[in-house]
């Protein structure tokens, strides 16, 4: 009995090994790896939520979800990442001011300017952290400039669609979030977008 479970356990193992083993592995020479956020809430997400994808063709076939500080980090080039491989500084290259992403600077924290984490206000006519019962925090942003509760309006998500999304839950990545990061951070541009209501 022992001897015939060896030999089935044998004949099972190799098959195995033949299936996995037998099978071309192709390279994937055309994935492409950016700086990604989200500002589509999940069941084990925040408001706002930075990652790395990998794209080819044109689609995201990958996705690996980071902190806000990392994001930061690999955005200036101090953190090496297949998203940044010459560790340039993107935040300089799109304009984008020091206190918009400075999250540890209380100085800028206490600018009343949208910061990185305020992306939120793209969605949301009010912060999501502070219901209307609630007591801000301070220095906390609490209106959003999304036209409704939990979603923008459509000619607000049309906006958005000039930042490479085509639904509101796509990720806006590489040269085209940047250029989102760069024109939220202008008072114009926020209230251009405040205005676009149905």
């Amino acid at each position: 009995m022992n001897n015939l479970i060896h030999i089935f356990l044998f004949l099972y193992l190799s098959c195995c090994y033949s299936i996995v083993y037998s099978a071309p592995i192709e390279p994937n020479v055309h994935l492409k790896y950016h700086l990604a956020i989200s500002i589509n809430p999940g069941a084990n997400s925040s408001y706002v939520n930075y990652a790395i994808v990998g794209e080819n063709g044109g689609s995201l076939v990958y996705t690996k979800f980071i902190s806000l500080d990392e994001f930061i980090r690999i955005a200036k080039g101090k953190q090496f990442s297949p998203a940044n491989q010459v560790g340039k500084n993107m935040f300089k290259d799109f304009q984008i001011k020091d206190c918009f992403y400075k999250i540890d600077s209380l100085e800028c924290l206490k600018k009343p300017e949208p910061k990185i984490f305020d992306l939120w206000a793209l969605r949301y006519n009010r912060n999501p952290f502070c219901p209307p019962d609630c007591s801000p925090a301070e220095y906390m942003l609490v209106e959003g400039i999304g036209q409704h509760k939990r979603r923008p309006s459509w000619p607000q998500i049309q906006i958005l669609q000039k930042y490479g999304i085509v639904y509101l839950n796509d990720f806006f990545y590489g040269d085209k979030l940047f250029e989102l990061l760069s024109d939220f951070q202008k008072q114009e541009w926020r209230q251009l977008y405040q205005d676009a209501v149905e």
